[in-house]
């Protein structure tokens, strides 16, 4: 069963190879709803690592309150794609600030020259 994931396939297929990696198996063998705990068979230090390796993986911080919503490789993928686009969205509208910001004081300048120059 294919399951359409939120996701483009790069990430997907990204997330795919860090946790076939971490599990020393075969990434192709693993399923969207394959459960972490009961399907792989990871305690909860073992889970602790592998959301580490996700972490350093897509250069994301992962809270401990969000580790309950981390229950299948699904949730893993869904859960990255969420905040790597949140990420995105943070960044382009700390640039848009950073720019009305920059030229702010540009423009006062500019002013602030032209009246002393005109003034006796």
């Amino acid at each position: 069963m294919t399951m359409s994931l939120p996701s483009s396939n790069g990430l997907c297929q990204q997330v795919y190879t860090t946790l076939g990696a971490y599990l020393r198996r075969d990434p192709s063998t693993l399923h969207p709803k394959d459960s972490l705990r009961d399907d792989l068979g990871l305690d909860s230090l073992q889970t602790i690592e592998l959301v580490y390796q996700v972490e350093s993986t897509f250069d994301i911080q992962v809270p401990d309150e969000d580790f309950g919503r981390l229950q299948t490789i699904e949730d893993v993928v869904t859960y990255i794609d969420e905040r790597m686009g949140s990420s995105l969205n943070h960044v382009s509208s700390t640039k848009t600030k950073a720019k009305k910001v920059n030229t702010k004081p540009t423009t006062l300048s500019k002013s602030r020259s032209r009246s002393k120059t005109s003034s006796p």
